[in-house]
């Protein structure tokens, strides 16, 4: 980023992906152009398009390189995941599903100066990937905001907060230690951390209410959370579908798919995020009957932030893209 009176310019692109307002039928659509300079300021683009005349601080030849748009990540967990590089890429569960959730993530989780170590790792490598816009689903920890302010991204910031935690101790049985409270301490934090980001001066944060998994929450919660966001106007956020574990245990519950339990507590709507979504009623690792539960995402407007590659390392995917 350049500073604040001094422009950068990348002159002569080989590729800039750039909105043109008359592709697309006349609706407007993002574009290849060539030839392209590209100059900005203090983070401002100033100019994109051929020939810039004006007074250049430095400049970039372009020729082999190209613009394009900041990339935006939905679904991101800064706080831990670098610690799993090498530990959880390609290690599941047998007996349960090949997941890595319940038996392997567990035991292996970092203290304070961890999470903070990672959080900087895993923001320079978004940052190297292209990626301007994250959101982060952590759990709030001393610093966190602190260190992406020094990153410079667009942050959503989604603390986590749930009303048990799962484990397994034979590898095949996964078990809920339900706290006393539901998760209402840690969801009355989590919206401190919200209303925090969505005021912070530099205009660059924003925020999700995100309730961690639906196994590990009561209906209640979820609810509550669903309010929150929406009296906040903000998303909300919430693992599902993620495992066969997973399905089976609502099935179990409620006699319902994760989708269809959702839609019954009144929280499948836009601005509704599921992560992963995976495991549908459709999906023939799980063996369900009925076929609704994709139509009830696109009928109530609900999106899914699905993660591809961290799935496929284990064999998972979704039955259709």
């Amino acid at each position: 980023m350049g500073e604040r009176g001094a422009v950068t310019l990348i002159e002569n692109l080989a590729f800039a992906v750039v909105w043109d307002g008359a592709a697309k039928a006349g609706a407007g659509g993002h574009v290849y152009a060539r030839g392209l300079d590209l100059a900005f300021e203090g983070g401002r683009i100033v100019h994109i398009g051929p020939g810039f005349e004006g007074e250049v601080a430095r400049r970039i030849d372009g020729r082999s390189l190209m613009a394009m748009p900041g990339l935006v990540n939905i679904h991101s967990h800064p706080m831990s995941e670098p610690m799993n590089q090498g530990f959880l890429d390609e290690v599941g569960s047998p007996a349960l599903y090949q997941s890595s959730l319940y038996e392997f993530m567990p035991l292996h989780r970092p203290d304070l100066e961890g999470m903070r170590a990672c959080a900087e790792k895993a923001l320079a490598e978004l940052l190297l990937s292209g990626v301007t816009t994250l959101v982060d689903l952590s759990v709030p920890y001393e610093g966190w905001m602190e260190i992406h302010e020094r990153a410079g991204l667009r942050t959503v910031f989604a603390p986590m907060f749930r009303s048990a935690a799962w484990s397994t101790g034979n590898g095949h049985v996964v078990e809920y230690e339900w706290l006393p409270d539901g998760g209402q301490a840690a969801f009355e934090e989590a919206l401190t951390v919200v209303d925090r980001a969505r005021a912070h001066p530099s205009g660059l944060f924003s925020a999700m209410v995100a309730p961690s998994q639906i196994d590990t929450c009561t209906p209640e919660l979820i609810q509550a959370a669903r309010t929150a966001a929406s009296e906040r106007g903000v998303p909300m956020q919430i693992h599902a579908a993620q495992s066969v574990v997973e399905f089976h245990e609502i099935t179990r519950r409620h006699g319902l798919t994760p989708v269809q339990w959702l839609d019954s507590l009144g929280v499948l709507a836009p601005g509704t995020i599921l992560g992963h979504g995976i495991f549908l009623d459709d999906h023939p690792w799980v063996h369900w009957p009925p076929t609704q539960d994709l139509k009830r995402l696109a009928e109530t407007g609900t999106a899914v932030a699905h993660c591809p590659v961290v799935f496929q390392r284990r064999g998972i995917t979704l039955r259709s893209l």
